[in-house]
């Protein structure tokens, strides 16, 4: 069933994050080619005039386009998702970017645990000080979705956010959840499986059309330089970036709690799913998951250690035995005398 509503959802995710924001990016580029640009002033009557040309061979000529492109782009959604976090240490001139940017979060960090501190301060004096506790609300909400140690910090804040999010949802038992979780999802229900899938979808979507409008705000700039008000678009495709920006940061949030919750309900199963004994207590569930962590990491583990992990005896399969002496026993007769 999992296998089934996995493929069922690769078409839909297919569409909503690749093809339609392929759709929409080479669409905008198309236009403004076909209204002039950048050989002269765009013209909104030609664009139209450029549209109503095409024949039913172009159109098919362009959906088969834009379909190999999303079918070639797709699974870039991983190292795009990645950039958006922050991992530029590979990049040129990466690495003095992304400290730059984490020594910012960490001052910034700073300023809002005093102000958060200062603000509590005040409503110890004055309970019902209404500034000091929008104040202590709004900072520690930011503080929430940082990672607890500094070192954890990456230099945008998607990339803070997931990492809270991946981190804190499997911390509480021990869990490294890049290793843990795709052996965790076959055992999960299908309505936790299918919230987590929807809100992973909604994050790469918001992604997806946040690099799609950046780079249409790149084109706009290239191809309108020369054409005053026509900039204006930049601007708009400027502003839309950032709002996906923002929107995804805020499905990353919607990810991090809907993925915490699977964990908190199936993190159990992970034992069933291995044939293992499960733990009678969380303590002891933890020290067994730092086992499980780096057994899945192919660790070498040490006879004690691997001593803490033991097999559920299968059960013989007794039903043919068990029906057999289920059945009434056939009537002889009396015995002969």
């Amino acid at each position: 069933m999992v296998v089934d509503a996995l493929t069922n959802r690769l078409g839909t995710r297919f569409l909503v994050v690749t093809v339609v924001p392929n759709i929409l990016l080479i669409g905008y580029i198309g236009f403004l080619i076909a209204a002039g640009a950048p050989a002269r002033s765009p013209s909104l009557a030609k664009a139209l005039k450029v549209l109503d040309g095409l024949t039913l061979h172009q159109v098919i000529a362009l959906v088969l386009g834009v379909l190999i492109i999303s079918i070639a782009s797709h699974p870039l959604q991983t190292p795009l998702i990645q950039l958006m976090e922050g991992y530029w240490w590979g990049l040129p001139l990466g690495p003095r970017l992304a400290n730059r940017a984490i020594n910012r979060i960490m001052r910034e960090r700073k300023r809002t645990l005093d102000e958060v501190n200062e603000a509590r301060a005040q409503i110890r004096r004055d309970p019902q000080n209404r500034d000091a506790i929008n104040i202590a609300r709004r900072g520690q909400f930011r503080l929430d979705w940082l990672p607890d140690r500094e070192a954890d910090l990456l230099p945008t804040a998607l990339g803070n956010t997931l990492r809270k999010g991946e981190t804190g949802a499997g911390r509480p038992y021990e869990l490294q959840l890049t290793v843990a979780l795709p052996r965790l999802i076959p055992s999960m229900s299908q309505g936790i499986f299918d919230e987590v899938s929807d809100r992973r979808n909604q994050l790469d979507a918001a992604v997806r059309l946040c690099v799609a409008s950046g780079i249409a705000t790149a084109v706009t700039v290239g191809l309108l330089l020369w054409y005053g008000a026509w900039l204006f678009l930049a601007v708009a495709t400027y502003l839309l970036c950032w709002t996906c920006y923002r929107s995804a940061v805020a499905a990353a949030r919607g990810f991090s709690t809907s993925l915490a919750a699977a964990i908190d309900l199936h993190h159990l199963q992970l034992f069933d799913a291995l044939s293992l004994e499960r733990p009678p207590d969380i303590v002891t569930e933890c020290e067994r998951n730092k086992v499980l962590t780096k057994l899945f990491n192919r660790a070498y583990l040490r006879k004690g250690e691997k001593g803490m992990l033991h097999y559920i005896v299968p059960k013989a399969d007794n039903s043919a035995e068990s029906g057999a002496k289920a059945l009434p026993a056939p009537d002889l007769g009396s015995p002969a005398p």
